[in-house]
């Protein structure tokens, strides 16, 4: 379909296209409503009309199509503000499952797997930090930090992720 519009029709179509994308309206639903509006400002021309006058301005032109189709407005704005409340409290979530499963995590390794807790072992020289130093060697303190590491990002990936399911029933 080649038709040519002139400037003023140019801007509704592409006003009535922007609204639709700031409503998050399907990319196939705006394509089918370009086609229909440019047959309808064809149709008008046969007939001698003002397409854009009987269409009136963009904002009622796409309030009537979102409540023709049945979109609820008002419900649509409150699911994407809550869909960004969710996404801070599931970062939350999941950082603070981070923090205490690292912290449990490397608890755990340093009472069973070193001698840090060890009331027969006194050595003064070994300067014990839950965070970071929880061996005398090297390479095993680095092999325990990677364990808690991976334990902590597994677990706290499951928690958002089972937090996230269970946000969708509420």
């Amino acid at each position: 379909m080649n038709v040519k519009l002139n400037m003023e029709e140019k801007k509704f179509l592409n006003d009535v296209m922007s609204e639709l994308k700031h409503y998050q309206i399907s990319v196939k639903d705006r394509k089918n409503i370009e086609q229909q509006l440019i047959e309808h400002i064809e149709e008008s021309r046969e007939h001698g009309r003002d397409s854009i006058d009987e269409l009136g301005d963009t904002a009622t032109f796409v309030k009537d199509f979102l409540e023709i189709n049945g979109i609820d407005l008002h419900a649509e704005i409150k699911q994407i503000r809550n869909s960004k409340s969710r996404t801070g409290f599931l970062f939350g979530i999941g950082f603070l499952t981070l923090f205490l499963t690292y912290l449990g995590s490397q608890l755990l390794l340093s009472m069973f797997l070193t001698e840090s807790f060890n009331p027969l072992v006194t050595s003064s020289a070994f300067d014990y930090n839950i965070f970071y130093r929880i061996s005398d060697n090297v390479w095993w303190n680095s092999l325990l930090m990677m364990i808690s590491i991976s334990i902590a990002c597994l677990l706290s990936v499951l928690v958002v992720m089972l937090t996230k399911q269970k946000l969708r029933i509420w």
